[in-house]
Order: structure tokens, then sequence, then C-alpha cells
């Protein structure tokens, strides 16, 4: 018999907060007694961090500012750290307003992979 893990809650979306689908044999639950899933507690915090932005708000790159001043944000329920948000912002602080329009509406994942792609090209 297979043993039965129960996992952390997710808060933004449904299911466990690793990630895992084990299928039939994972349970989820909001008690953290009852947590058998040695990743759940280690990545509980990220859970806990509010999502300060959503695609395509304006609010976006004041909030990768401040993410490149050293203070971890997610976005669009995305972690950010403050290497990309310092590439994203380099290529968007580079770029003309038509164009900067264009990447401020993009996702923030999608704006990640532009700018990781400008920055360093695969000659």
């Amino acid at each position: 018999m297979t043993p039965r893990y129960t996992h952390a809650q997710a808060t933004h979306r449904p299911g466990p907060v690793c990630g895992a689908d084990d299928g039939p044999v994972t349970l989820v639950t909001e008690d953290p007694l009852q947590v058998t899933c040695p990743d759940c507690p280690d990545l509980v915090w990220i859970e806990e961090l509010p999502d300060d932005a959503t695609a395509g708000n304006p609010r976006v790159i004041e909030v990768l500012r401040e993410v490149m001043r050293g203070h971890m944000r997610k976005i669009d329920g995305v972690i950010v750290d403050g290497t990309t948000a310092a590439a994203i912002l380099t290529v968007y602080d580079a770029v003309k307003p038509t164009t900067q329009a264009k990447i401020a509406a993009l996702d923030i994942d999608k704006m990640a992979e532009v700018a990781w792609r400008i920055l360093r090209p695969k000659s």
C-alpha cells in the first residue's frame, strides 16, 4: 500500500503548496500539524507573500522598481527577485514608450523571458 501524503493548502491556486499531484493518495489540509510532505513547510512562506500586482497593471513597473531595491515581491502569482527585476527594467528603460507599453502589458513571466533573451542572446 502506498503512503498517503498530506500537503499544505495553497492560497492562490487549488491544490498543495508544493505543487505535487500524487493523484488519489494526495490530501490537502490547512492544519500545519497534519502536513507530511517534506517540501510544503519550506514553501509556505512563498504562498504568504502578498500578490502585489497583476498583469497589464501600470503599477507593475513601480513594483519592479521596489523589487530591484531589494524587496522581493510576488507579482501575478510569480515570485520576482532583484536580478530579474533589474533585467526587466534595463530593457524597459532602454526602449521607446510604445514598446514600453507593450512590455508592461505582458505577464511577468513573459516580461522576464523577453528581458533575458535580449540581455543574454544565444549567439
